[in-house]
């Protein structure tokens, strides 16, 4: 998601065990105003110690009015001044903002489509159907649909609008902003707090689905662990087909990261923030940089919504080309849209009193009520387990090769032990679209 390569971890950070799943780092630098909290098990835990992600943790912790904890979350791993799946309240008044806390893809996030197939009903066209979604959504580093061009007033709609923009272009149904997180729209966007050099990036990329950890799957329920949640959800039974999509604001996004970086860099100084790692560069909450710094995030967020919602439409449009039916027959309701890089206003009770709060989630999602590998073989493994993939790019398939990544499966046991997330069920490939 564009932060830097690993290096290795500058100091051993101090842990204190809590319990099996949940561990302390105290306060053991003078500059930090409350502990780390890191949920994992020790197989977690020993991953992370191998880079920057609890010394990442511990620096977070030195941000002008943060509440309780820093929190490092099971999957957590080293990031750009926050660890990736690293978690904070600042006191709207008292506190900081800090891009580093979203992170470069701003609203980078996850959609969930339910279908009424199973897998026997699509496994004779999944490679047509793999094969179609490839064709019709833009994978890869400069990639674009030739029917589907936006110009710069376009561009100033959508990231004020979001996905209620797209939908009103024919790419969606009417009901599915209901199902985003924000209804697809944050409010304060303001396209002025913007560089033209961001909104060049962004014209051009719209509407695809980029390169990196990014992907498209055509997936199958493995597993339900909460048959009534799962219902709600549209989850009905094993074998039952979804797809799945993870992507974010583009180069857009991460050009407004880039350019805010900078602002933030020169408010570290002019407001005397003492931080203990340059890349937390921030700025006082009530400033005018933290202003516009939200501003502008909320257009890259606006922006990645609108783009995974048109690239759900091509979704169903593929569905419709190769089963010759109208993508309705088949379901495709959007069960969710959720980000997991973003900083929102909220209110939460902290200390027994309602408070308001910059809350910074990166790699982090808002809950409801290995070495390396070479694309070939890895694409070879995935279908020797009868996983049908499309890339652009070999690289980028070894690069985000399973093993690369936290056990999914650990993840989730570790979340649902100490609460902070439900297993619901379990998901497995079917086929995968990457850039």
């Amino acid at each position: 998601m564009g932060e830097e390569e690993s290096r290795p971890a500058p100091e051993k950070v101090p842990l204190e065990k809590i319990d099996n799943y949940t561990w302390r780092i105290p306060k053991y630098k003078s500059g930090m105003r409350v502990p780390g909290v890191v949920f994992a098990n020790s197989d977690l835990l020993e991953k992370m110690q191998t880079d920057r992600t609890l010394w990442q943790c511990a620096n977070v912790a030195h941000l002008p009015g943060i509440y309780k904890y820093s929190i490092t979350l099971p999957d957590g791993h080293e990031g750009y001044g926050f660890p990736i799946g690293g978690v904070a309240a600042t006191d709207y008044e008292e506190g900081v903002i800090s891009p580093g806390g979203v992170g470069y893809d701003i609203n980078c996030g996850v959609r969930l489509l339910t279908t009424n197939l199973s897998e026997q009903d699509i496994r004779p066209k999944l490679a047509q159907l793999t094969n179609a979604i490839f064709e019709n959504v833009p994978c890869g580093l400069g990639s674009r649909r030739k029917d589907f061009k936006a110009t710069a007033h376009d561009l100033e709609r959508l990231v004020t609008e979001g996905v209620q923009w797209v939908i009103d272009q024919g790419l969606g149904w009417s009901e599915d902003a209901e199902h985003c997180e924000e209804r697809g729209c944050m409010k304060n966007a303001n396209p002025d707090k913007v560089s033209t050099t961001a909104k060049n990036r962004g014209v051009t990329q719209i509407g695809t689905l980029g390169s990196g950890n990014h992907f498209l799957e055509i997936q199958k329920v493995d597993k339900i662990y909460d048959a009534k949640t799962a219902k709600t959800f549209g989850i009905e039974h094993n074998g039952q087909v979804t797809v799945m999509i993870h992507c974010g604001s583009r180069g857009f996004g991460h050009q407004i990261c880039s350019d805010y970086l900078r602002v933030m860099e020169r408010a570290v100084h002019k407001y005397n923030i003492v931080l203990p790692d340059r890349e937390l560069a921030c700025a006082p909450g009530n400033s005018n940089e933290a202003e516009d710094y939200y501003e502008a995030m909320a257009c890259a967020v606006n922006y990645a919504f609108a783009n995974r919602q048109t690239i759900m439409h091509w979704v169903r449009q593929s569905f419709q080309q190769v089963f010759k039916e109208d993508p309705e027959r088949f379901g495709l309701k959007l069960v969710y849209d959720v980000a997991h890089n973003i900083a929102k206003i909220e209110d939460h009770k902290i200390n027994g009193e309602r408070k308001k709060v910059w809350v910074h989630r990166k790699g982090a999602t808002r809950a409801f009520p290995p070495g390396r590998f070479w694309g070939g073989d890895v694409k070879k493994a995935l279908e020797q387990r009868g996983i049908f993939v499309r890339s652009e790019s070999s690289v980028v398939l070894a690069e985000e090769a399973d093993p690369a990544y936290k056990n999914v499966d650990i993840v989730a046991d570790v979340s649902d032990k100490v609460g902070i997330a439900t297993k619901v069920a379990r998901f497995v490939p079917l086929a995968v679209v990457k850039g």
